[in-house]
């Protein structure tokens, strides 16, 4: 007789910026502080945002060509360093984690469900973030981005998440708020909420995977309508491997 097959674990993996925590008011202090020699002005929240999700070195470098900046190579490279260097020093001073996530957090947690984040963000600067913010306890694994590690919407950082949270691929949500968590969650073959308050690029309308809430409530009700779903098995559903 064959025994019926053990239900397995949801796992929800969030994205850091625009998701959990808005973020761009220290970002942006962090450009003007590296770009404060060079006499532009002042960097808005919203050029900011429009300018985030695709990881630091790549917003320094849309900084500059929106603020028609043509730097030689080295020199670019050298303020590139420098607006990091200032940013990982001061990453939560202004920035606040958004109305409802600490009890979404805290509610998934009391629920056993495995959690984990996945940024574009560089991985040190995220946990000191999260930590500073009171919110890394309530995480299982943090994953940003480091050394060669692909980037969202490359999948692999979001399995590489579910792999060290102690999930399951096939039993996952991520959440997220840009092309690069609708792009990874497309790759990865699993569910996605996307926030509508967050930073992308494109009218979120626009991305046309996933489900779209636009507030705090409605985020918590499609997470856990996730989680409480049917239980899949795992004979009734391929895996995919970290790879």
């Amino acid at each position: 007789m064959r025994l019926p097959a053990t239900p397995i674990t949801p796992t929800v993996v969030f994205d850091l910026d625009g998701t959990l925590v808005h973020t761009v008011p220290d970002v942006a202090a962090a450009l003007d502080i590296a770009l404060a020699p060079y006499k532009v002005a002042p960097t808005s929240i919203g050029e900011a945002a429009s300018m985030m999700g695709d990881g630091l070195s790549q917003f320094f470098w849309h900084a500059l060509v929106s603020k028609r900046l043509n730097l030689p190579a080295l020199e670019a490279d050298a303020v590139r360093k420098q607006f990091i260097e200032a940013y990982a020093q001061s990453p939560a001073r202004l920035s606040h984690v958004y109305p409802g996530t600490h009890a979404l957090l805290k509610e998934l947690r009391e629920r056993g469900v495995r959690t984990a984040v996945c940024t574009n963000k560089i991985e040190p600067i995220a946990v000191d973030i999260l930590e500073r913010l009171e919110l890394r306890g309530y995480f299982d694994a943090v994953v940003g981005s480091g050394d060669d590690r692909p980037m969202k919407p490359d999948p692999r950082p979001v399995l590489e998440a579910v792999a060290r949270a102690g999930g399951r691929i096939e039993r996952t949500l991520l959440v997220g708020d840009t092309g690069a968590d609708h792009g990874a969650a497309i790759a990865a073959r699993i569910p996605l909420v996307l926030v509508d308050y967050g930073y992308s690029h494109l009218p979120i309308n626009a991305l046309t995977y996933g489900i779209i809430v636009d507030n705090p409530l409605s985020l918590h009700d499609a997470v856990m309508s996730f989680v409480g779903a049917e239980q899949f098995l795992s004979a009734d559903l391929p895996h995919h491997p970290l790879a």
